[in-house]
């Protein structure tokens, strides 16, 4: 889970065990320092929206970034969103269409700033060890609102998905 902000916070969400639809995305996958994954996903999202536009396709879902690996201080991040109307493969410049697997996943709503993540995600871990379960090696977040500088970050909700084996 990404390890950055701080994990001395304390969260309390509902985590559940919920069945995840495979989706078709379109992303760009770089591996970034941590430091730097604000940028990249700045960059990315906007890339793969004009990509997709420019494919016909339709972004039918918020924005997502998904990992690949557990992050240290770089990370193996894929960043976009999920589309109708396009076929897997490459589209312009860095982006690609890809499959997002599905199946059972731990699943928990986080609301607060970004640097709480590291807190949510250590709780999601906590659970997903109580459950005597495994990850698949990839996890999510979907940015369920759209950040926005003149709003309060408390207030920003994202989605959190640990897929199980």
């Amino acid at each position: 889970m990404p390890a950055a902000g701080r994990v001395d916070q304390e969260v309390t969400m509902q985590i559940d065990v919920r069945e995840q639809p495979t989706r078709t995305v379109a992303v760009v996958r770089r591996e970034v320092r941590m430091d730097e994954l604000s940028a990249f996903y700045d960059t990315a999202y906007g890339e793969v929206e004009r990509a997709v536009a420019e494919a016909g396709g339709q972004v039918v879902g918020t924005a997502v970034g998904w990992y690949h690996g557990m992050p240290t201080d770089m990370v193996d991040v894929a960043a976009g969103f999920p589309v109708e109307g396009l076929d897997a493969g490459p589209l312009a410049g860095r982006v690609e269409v890809v499959e997002m697997p599905g199946g059972r996943a731990l699943v928990a709503l986080y609301v607060g700033p970004y640097d709480g993540l590291g807190a949510a995600w250590q709780e999601v871990e906590e659970r997903r060890a109580q459950d005597g379960t495994d990850g698949r090696g990839d996890f999510w977040e979907e940015y369920v609102t759209d950040p926005d500088p003149d709003g309060d970050p408390a207030a920003n909700e994202t989605l959190l998905v640990l897929p199980l084996r």
